[in-house]
């Protein structure tokens, strides 16, 4: 195993040692501590499965993950001050702290999926050297299809409904993207999801579910260690919980990965294409904008209780 992947261990099994004797800063931040360890320990089993990794192959492209991963996950906190589905307990009070603590959590995501699905994929494929499920699947010159008109209605219809009807629609946040966004892929050349699926390629619809439901029961069950921490309200599920979260939540997760992976591709497919180093630039700024923007709202709208200030 690579010394990236020995540090990964050491530091998972101290800040989970230290977490639970209530050492700071491991208690109030062990969500992070646990997940930034785990995925350079993933990675590495991957490395060593695969010959390559995100780490040790696509370094190039990690950087840019790391910011669309907090992007999309706001997108994600956008539906929740709507939907009010979580909220956030125990974060620091303090905001040069808080801010970028959302932004070290949040960076996370996409990483832990996607290192996950490929671990689990290298079970289903061995060492073949061929692509990852974390990776796009090119469209085959003169196989471009035209967007599918009926998923795109569904979808449209089924992401705006839990903004209207949020108490019983607020699941279909985990659906309505997949069917609204994956025909799109199309346009900026690449495989969609479903047409990988018509055409029986299945493994990376299956190995980015899989990865997705395995990443939501290590969040729920290191969210349950830390102090700083989400605890749900969600209507009529509220009493049947597995940590913190509704048993029946941990569905949500599968489809929850095909969306990262959706929306990860299309937004850096479609940056690549943006006109010129000045469009890019544009775009970025306005992206952290947003980022911003949702900081501030999950502050005034969705952290219900501050910590007072760590004692180091």
């Amino acid at each position: 195993m690579r010394p990236y992947g020995w540090a990964g261990l050491l530091l998972l099994l101290v800040s989970s040692i230290q977490a639970f004797r209530g050492v700071e800063p491991f208690h109030t931040w062990f969500y992070c501590f646990a997940w930034w360890s785990y995925i350079l320990l993933a990675d590495n089993l991957v490395l060593i499965r695969r010959g390559r990794s995100l780490l040790a192959g696509r370094r190039g492209e990690f950087p840019l993950m790391l910011l669309l991963s907090v992007f999309i996950w706001l997108l994600f906190e956008a539906y929740n001050l709507v939907i009010r589905n979580w909220a956030y307990t125990g974060v620091p009070a303090e905001i040069w702290l808080r801010w970028p603590g959302y932004a070290i959590a949040f960076a996370t995501v996409l990483p832990g999926i996607f290192t996950t699905s490929d671990l689990i994929e290298s079970f289903f494929r061995g060492r073949r050297n061929e692509g990852f499920a974390s990776e796009p699947e090119p469209v085959a010159a003169g196989s471009r299809r035209l967007p599918a008109w009926p998923f795109l209605a569904a979808g449209a219809v089924l992401s705006a409904a839990p903004l209207v009807w949020p108490r019983y629609f607020f699941p279909a946040v985990w659906l309505g993207p997949v069917l609204l966004l994956d025909p799109l892929l199309e346009r900026v050349g690449v495989r969609s999801l479903a047409a990988a699926f018509a055409s029986g390629s299945r493994r990376r619809l299956w190995s980015l579910m899989l990865g997705g439901f395995a990443c939501g029961l290590l969040w729920e069950f290191w969210n349950a260690g830390a102090s700083s921490r989400w605890i749900y309200t969600v209507p009529f599920f509220d009493s049947w919980k597995l940590f913190e979260m509704p048993a029946p939540g941990y569905l949500g997760f599968a489809p929850f990965a095909l969306e990262c992976w959706i929306l990860y591709h299309l937004l850096k497919s479609s940056m690549a294409r943006a006109g010129g180093a000045l469009a890019r630039a544009a775009l970025c700024l306005a992206m952290a904008a947003f980022c911003l923007l949702l900081f501030a709202a999950i502050d005034a709208r969705t952290v219900r209780h501050f910590a007072q200030a760590i004692a180091w």
